[in-house]
């Protein structure tokens, strides 16, 4: 296998996208208590429901906009935010959230600022320096090293918050002095609106980071159970904090920071740590939303110094001070944030009812093809692989196997592109519950319903070793041959109404020139390589060791069911019917025909006779015409008086039968 210096992809879990979820919230104002006392904590009890329906509407909302950035397949919050088909509105999110994102350095810099001169008599600027200059330091590393920041530090900075929120429940403070009335603030005057409010503010910093995380995870169920936990994680910590500080309300009201005024009252290395642990949680809130302000400037050599500049902007409006800051600039933002809401909720349930369209229509499609393209044998099951392999395929092409050894895995195939994103679940489901890799990606032969979603496949496990003929090695160097591809792969995507799928053919590539009687090990299993070309020079079966599983290729022919064989011998009818005889003449115990599945067990040898038969006909009544001095077009006609059936063309377009055809009269007329 050739070196390859590519960056490994960030993989992240459930529990690591909650984390990162709390990560994004837990900043300043929720870990000091100043924003929860600010909404919630000093409406008392009713301040408790509010933070209960808080907590529940995290869960549903970070759940939604991890689903449609899954859904997707982006982490841009604006096309998460915008229903389709509103390019100008989209612009206009886009801009909005990245001032919303932007202002929340605003505030995370004025609150390490008020962090160090609340405990420590240090100027409000030093804070703010700091915190700007750590959190550029680390978005300017990108999502690895943001994701880094969340996956070590959040679970730390959670428990500490929580076992200092009991520490203070279960102490007795006694009469602390302060007696003022609490009132509201003008912009939230009851905990219905207030806790509203506060719902849409963090909305902002939640969705950037759930969608960053979301499209990193190994599968929608990680994504999705992993916001949906991260939601809840946030809503208890919330009620735990909230409990803690109406301990006292009127002390409470009195702080910039109310959880480090009651740590500090706790005991001197109580209040220590919290304010340590209060600081780093304002660097990660910082960071998670600055990072999402990131990724709306161009990348290009200005956005370095473009991202340092915002950074000092902020600093210099954070000097106005963090009390300031949540009572005014919040919920300023969560007004403008109710539209945000009723955007994402619109967006998400017109996506949600696209998907649901997309698999009914596949689901159809494998109905139809089940039934009209195949007929099954009288007590036999297709579908029935042996142990050792997992039908992984995604959809309509070629069958994706799964090949499973001891040591290692190899994936036979891909199917087309424009069904990626199932067979990579699909793969995902059999490697996460073995906690496997995907070792070898084994290609019968280059055609793209067989190998177009090969680039996506490695864009999610880029180690992979791609064996294949060197003939097909020669086809993915050729432009012309990729170009193709991705014509195929478009008009595969709108047969199939898969229009919001992605297509391209580049990243092809073959790592591993196989050779006949090439082997390759996977411990105890061992899969063996045969040149069988017909189809087309690159054609390759294998044979799986020591089930002796055959996985032929069509160079060998087609089953549709008893009495239903369909030739396809591209490249050359002789090499055809002797690669049948080749793969007839195997020792094997279980035959496995692409695009059918398995063959009876019965019928596993009597299937090249009748392969060879078949072609040897079709080879005849071409032949026949050649000799009576018949044009291509007369003996197209001809074959079409037999071949061309109205079962057949429920199985392939005419154009494609055309095609086909031609290419084997041309064989055989040029000889």
């Amino acid at each position: 296998m050739e070196e390859r210096e590519k960056k490994q992809e960030v993989i992240l879990t459930g529990v690591q996208v909650g984390f990162m979820y709390v990560g994004a919230i837990m900043g300043a104002g929720f870990a000091s208590g100043r924003e929860l006392w600010q909404f919630m904590g000093l409406f008392g009890s009713e301040g408790i429901i509010g933070t209960i329906f808080v907590a529940i509407c995290y869960i549903v909302l970070g759940a939604m906009s991890s689903y449609i950035a899954r859904a997707k397949k982006t982490n841009d919050f604006a096309v998460i935010i915008t229903p389709p088909g509103h390019p100008k509105l989209t612009k206009a999110i886009g801009i909005f959230m990245a001032i919303m994102l932007f202002s929340v350095l605003i505030t995370m810099s004025a609150a390490g600022g008020a962090l160090l001169n609340q405990n420590y008599g240090i100027n409000r600027a030093v804070g703010g320096i700091i915190i700007c200059f750590f959190v550029v330091l680390t978005v300017l590393g990108d999502f690895e090293r943001v994701s880094h920041v969340f996956k070590y530090i959040m679970p730390v900075l959670f428990a500490v918050a929580v076992i200092t929120s009991f520490l203070i429940i279960f102490k007795d403070f006694g009469d602390l002095g302060y007696h003022q009335p609490v009132e509201p603030a003008a912009m939230a005057p009851n905990w219905v609106l207030a806790a509203c409010l506060y719902i849409s503010y963090n909305l902002l910093a939640m969705i950037p980071m759930i969608s960053s995380s979301s499209i990193h995870t190994k599968n929608d169920r990680h994504a999705l159970w992993g916001s949906a936990f991260g939601g809840f994680l946030v809503g208890i910590l919330a009620l735990i904090i909230i409990l803690a500080i109406q301990k006292d309300m009127s002390f409470a009201d009195a702080s910039d920071m109310p959880m480090l005024a009651y740590a500090q009252l706790i005991s001197k290395p109580v209040g220590l740590i919290y304010s340590i642990i209060l600081f780093v949680a304002i660097y990660s809130a910082a960071t998670s939303n600055f990072y999402g302000f990131s990724t709306k400037i161009p990348v290009g050599p200005k956005k370095s110094r473009i991202v340092i500049l915002a950074a000092c902007v902020a600093f210099a409006l954070g000097l106005f001070g963090f009390k300031n800051i949540v009572a005014y600039m919040f919920s300023a933002e969560g007004y403008l944030g109710f539209a945000i809401i009723a955007l994402l909720i619109t967006n998400f349930f017109l996506t949600y009812k696209e998907k649901r369209r997309e698999k009914t229509l596949e689901k159809q499609m494998k109905r139809e093809i089940d039934n009209e393209f195949f007929t099954e044998f009288p007590g036999e099951d297709r579908l029935d692989y042996p142990d050792t392999i997992v039908r992984v395929t995604g959809g309509a092409g070629g069958e994706a196997l799964l090949i499973l050894g001891s040591e290692k895995t190899a994936l036979y195939d891909t199917g087309m592109a424009c069904f990626a994103d199932n067979l990579i679940y699909n793969i995902s489901l059999v490697l996460d519950e073995e906690k496997r890799t995907l070792d070898y990606i084994l290609m019968s032969h280059t055609h793209y319903d067989h190998i177009g979603a090969l680039p996506y496949v490695l864009k999610k496990w880029s180690d992979a070793v791609v064996c294949g003929h060197e003939k097909a090695s020669r086809v993915f160097r050729s432009e012309r041959a990729l170009k193709t591809m991705e014509e195929l792969g478009n008009a595969a995507k709108k047969t199939y109404h898969r229009e919001n799928a992605e297509i391209t053919a580049q990243g092809m590539r073959i790592d591993r020139i196989l050779r006949d009687g090439d082997e390759i090990s996977l411990g105890d299993v061992t899969v063996k390589a045969y040149e069988t070309p017909g189809h087309t020079d690159c054609s390759m079966s294998y044979m799986v060791l020591p089930e002796k599983i055959l996985i032929s290729v069509e160079s060998t022919g087609l089953l549709r069911g008893p009495g239903r064989i369909s030739t396809a011998p591209l490249k050359s009818i002789d090499e055809s019917i002797a690669s049948a005889k080749r793969l007839k003449n195997m020792d094997y115990e279980c035959l496995i025909i692409p695009h059918y599945g398995v063959c009876p067990y019965n019928y596993r040898y009597d299937f090249f006779d009748d392969y060879i038969k078949e072609q040897l006909e079709e080879k005849k009544l071409i032949e026949d015409g050649i000799a009576r001095g018949l044009t291509e077009d007369e003996i197209l006609e001809e074959h079409k008086k037999r071949y061309w059936t109205a079962e057949r063309a429920k199985a392939q377009p005419y154009e494609a039968y055309k095609l086909n055809t031609e290419i084997v009269i041309r064989q055989l007329m040029n000889r």
